[in-house]
C-alpha cells in the first residue's frame, strides 16, 4: 500500500494512518504497562472495540523508521474542539534510542506549517522523565496554568499531568 507521507527526515517518516495495517501494532503498544502509565490510562478494550472506536484527533499518524519500514509507534494531535495537543506513543522495542524526540520534532514541524497553529501544548505525568527530557529537547517550555491533577489510574491517588507549551 502506498501511503500518504506527511514528512520526513533521513531517519523517520511520518505517514498516513491505515486501520488495516496500524490499528494492531496500535492495540499491541496499548497492552504495554509503560505506555498505560505515561498517558495515565488503563486500557481494558478487547482488539474489536478498539479496531472500531472512533478517531477525534485531527491529525494522526504512524512512525515509520525508513531504513526498515518497521512502524515505532504513533503521533496524535487533538481534536479541533480541543486546543492543540501532541502526543506521542512509542512501541516499547523503540524507545531510549531518539526517535521519540525525533518523530515529535517532525511533528510539530508539520503541525505548525499545515495547520497554521501558533502554539502547540503536550504534556507528561509527574515522574516521567523521559517524556520530559523530549519535551524539552524539542524546545517545549513550562505552563503551569495548564497543569492538570486527576486521579493515578490505578492507585486512586492524586497525580499531576504538567503541562508545556511551544510556541511558532
Amino acid at each position: 500500500m502506498n501511503r500518504k507521507q506527511y514528512i520526513a527526515n533521513d531517519t523517520l517518516a511520518l505517514v498516513e494512518y491505515c486501520i488495516d495495517q496500524d490499528v494492531k501494532a496500535e492495540y499491541d503498544c496499548w497492552q504495554d504497562p509503560d505506555t498505560q502509565k505515561g498517558y495515565n490510562f488503563q486500557m481494558d478494550m478487547d482488539y474489536e472495540k478498539f479496531k472500531n472506536r472512533p478517531v477525534r484527533s485531527r491529525f494522526r499518524a504512524v512512525i515509520l523508521r525508513k531504513e526498515d519500514g518497521a512502524i515505532i509507534g504513533f503521533i496524535s494531535l487533538s481534536p479541533e474542539q480541543r486546543p492543540p495537543d501532541l502526543a506521542i506513543m512509542l512501541l516499547k522495542e523503540y524507545r531510549g534510542h531518539g526517535y521519540g524526540t525525533a518523530a515529535f520534532s517532525l511533528a510539530l514541524q508539520y503541525c505548525f506549517d499545515a495547520f497554521g497553529l501558533d502554539k502547540i501544548n503536550a504534556g507528561c505525568y509527574e515522574g516521567n522523565i523521559a517524556s520530559l527530557k523530549m519535551l524539552q529537547k524539542c524546545g517545549f517550555v513550562p505552563y503551569p496554568e495548564g497543569n492538570e491533577e486527576e486521579e493515578h489510574y490505578l492507585t486512586g491517588l492524586p497525580i499531576t499531568q504538567y503541562d508545556y507549551v511551544k510556541m511558532r
